[in-house]
């Protein structure tokens, strides 16, 4: 009876003899002696059964009565959500699992040199991104943003998973029915009609984290953007978080080369910061103070800081093009060309000038339009969106970061191992952070052991051979390698094995070594790149990211107080501008020549597309 006396605690005495009287019936125990009799429980274990059996149904009836009557929208909803967490846990260890022992069951046996390695590589990673593209549109909100974050990382992960990762650009997850009324009523204690005047019934925009509704100010009747958080994502924060890093941390024990369980602490930080909309409010204000002095076709949207909350943003209503509308911005004769130059050129003053550099100009949050102080012109105007992950680049590092740009250019290896290791990076890693901050290829390999055909060619025979006694390989040129047999094809292949497990070494070292914020600026230009690259390639992005650094590098330079400091400031800038002029046409003749190879099939795809991301 220790059972019913527990459940006599939860209900009112009357209650609970009525519940018992109509439960205990002479129907009631002839099937639970049905049962009893069933399972070889003796006669005397039948009572503690029977009450065994009321005692979970009245706690169970209890419970739910509680939670649904007692409970408020909120408590119900954290409740939820643990539960709710535990499920995307498995799922995630699950999916782990799963992608563990399909990368080691296939490659058992399989030497890195032999030729079907590449090919069981490929469909290994196939699969994997299948399953993680899966398993984040399930569990939804931070993992969709985590695998968004993957396809940003393009210059980073396998092609393979950048491609199975990309649906998840246009992932958000689902409102449940009065959500929104629900939020408004949380953060204002009041309902959406006292706000606004009209609200539209579905969003206009969704993402990962929030999603963005057309309305009008019932107090003004101003058209504004209101950009509303899924209202639970800050209940589900921690427990995801704790599951990522696990799995993260379980990677690194697997595959010791992927121990990425150091950016987990990155990433909570910037996810911290995109989960306040007062502070998102804060960085669109300071970004518009900061360029629209310099770069006056930048415009950023007002925020009417009344209507805004850390959960809620009300934004001045923009009509403008996605940057990645290239034929509806065509149809409006805006110019890509131009569109491209602008946008790199406020990318690059935010790195090497202002030091606060939006960290997330994806296309969706790039618009476009024609500048309506001039609309009957072509003037292009920027319109910057979206301003929750922005990253700060202190005086220190940047003035490093913009010397390093100058001294990539100048081809000076002393300077940029100087500002490589001011930037935190190991200097036998230069040239491959050199490499990867640029997204560009340097004046020579970024592995010692591999000579360029140019300069293996200019080495007489005694330096050959002694190049040759210390391992050095010489690389083979376009027509060399095109000329090949499958035989030669594949012994080059085991000849740089160890030279390309160099280089993957090195490049996730520097990825661990440099200053968190420049992971951040990474991805930013790797975005840009990507826009450009989508426009055709109309600029030369190198280039004008070159100049401004070298721009910003003259500022921590002496200063030109004389005629003779301005004289050669200038002179300096334009043999700068000489060598970018040389180094863009070979890179121009280069790029076409390789491109004439894919037209007539003597280049695969794959190298056209490891081509492009230089570009």
């Amino acid at each position: 009876m220790n059972a019913f006396r527990a459940c006599s605690l939860l209900l009112p005495s009357s209650t609970f003899r009525l519940v018992r009287k109509n439960l205990v019936s002479n129907s009631n125990t002839s099937t639970l002696r049905s049962i009893a009799d069933r399972f070889g429980v003796k006669h005397r274990s039948r009572r503690f059964l029977r009450n065994y059996i009321i005692a979970n149904g009245l706690l169970f009836g209890g419970g739910s009565l509680y939670y649904f009557y007692y409970l408020t929208p909120k408590e119900r909803r954290q409740i939820r959500v643990v539960f709710e967490g535990l499920q995307r846990g498995f799922r995630s260890f699950q999916i782990g699992f799963l992608i563990t022992v399909d990368y080691k069951y296939h490659f058992w046996t399989i030497p890195e040199t032999s030729p079907e390695y590449e090919i069981k590589l490929k469909e290994c990673h196939k699969r994997a991104a299948a399953r993680i593209a899966q398993g984040c549109i399930e569990n939804g909100g931070l993992y969709v943003k985590m695998g968004q974050g993957m396809v940003s990382a393009d210059h980073i992960f396998p092609k393979e998973y950048t491609d199975g990762l990309r649906l998840l650009q246009d992932r958000a997850l689902r409102r449940q029915r009065n959500e929104v009324s629900q939020l408004i009523d949380e953060e204002f204690g009041c309902q959406v009609s006292d706000l606004f005047s009209y609200l539209s019934p579905e969003p206009i925009a969704a993402a990962s984290l929030a999603e963005v509704y057309e309305g009008h100010l019932k107090s003004t009747n101003e058209r504004v953007a209101v950009k509303l958080q899924y209202i639970d994502l800050q209940d589900r924060f921690a427990g995801d978080i704790l599951t990522i890093r696990m799995i993260l941390y379980a990677i690194g024990k697997i595959f010791p080369k992927f121990e990425f369980g150091w950016i987990i602490d990155s990433v909570k930080s910037n996810l911290e910061r995109e989960l306040d909309f007062k502070l998102e409010g804060e960085n669109a204000d300071q970004c518009y103070a900061q360029l629209s002095p310099y770069l006056k076709y930048i415009y950023v949207p007002k925020v009417f800081w009344e209507y805004t909350t850390k959960r809620v943003l009300v934004m001045e209503y923009i009509d403008g093009i996605k940057v990645s509308d290239t034929e509806k911005l065509r149809q409006t004769n805006l110019s890509l060309k131009e569109i491209d130059t602008k946008l790199v050129q406020a990318m690059a003053f935010q790195i090497f000038h202002s030091g606060f550099v939006h960290a997330d100009p994806h296309p969706g949050n790039v618009y476009v339009r024609k500048d309506p102080k001039t609309p009957t012109k072509s003037n292009v105007q920027i319109v910057l969106l979206d301003h929750g992950l922005y990253v700060t680049i202190n005086p220190k590092d940047r003035e490093a970061l913009c010397q390093l740009w100058k001294s990539i250019i100048l081809k000076d290896e002393d300077k940029m191992k100087h500002y490589s290791l001011a930037l935190g990076v190991q200097e036998k890693d230069y040239l491959t952070f050199a490499t990867v901050l640029t997204m560009h290829p340097i004046h020579r390999p970024i592995h010692e052991l591999a000579i360029l055909p140019e300069v293996w060619d200019r080495m007489s025979s005694d330096e050959q051979k002694a190049a040759h006694a210390q391992g050095k390989i010489r690389l083979p040129t376009e027509k060399e390698f095109l000329n090949m047999s499958p035989q030669k094809k594949l012994a080059i292949r085991k000849d740089f094995t160890f030279i390309f497990n160099d280089i993957q070494d090195s490049v996730l070292r520097t990825l661990h070594d440099m200053p968190r914020p420049l992971l951040m600026i990474l991805r930013n230009l790797n975005q840009i790149r990507s826009t450009i690259r989508d426009h055709g390639n109309l600029i030369d992005r190198h280039t004008i990211m070159a100049r401004s650094a070298i721009l910003g590098a003259r500022k921590y330079e002496k200063p030109q107080r004389f005629f003779k400091d301005r004289f050669y400031a200038r002179l300096e800038l334009f043999i700068f501008d000489l060598i970018l002029f040389k180094d863009r046409t070979e890179r121009w003749f280069k790029y076409r020549f390789l491109k004439i190879l894919v037209f007539f099939g003597y280049i695969s795809k794959e190298i056209e597309h490891m081509v492009e991301a230089f570009q």
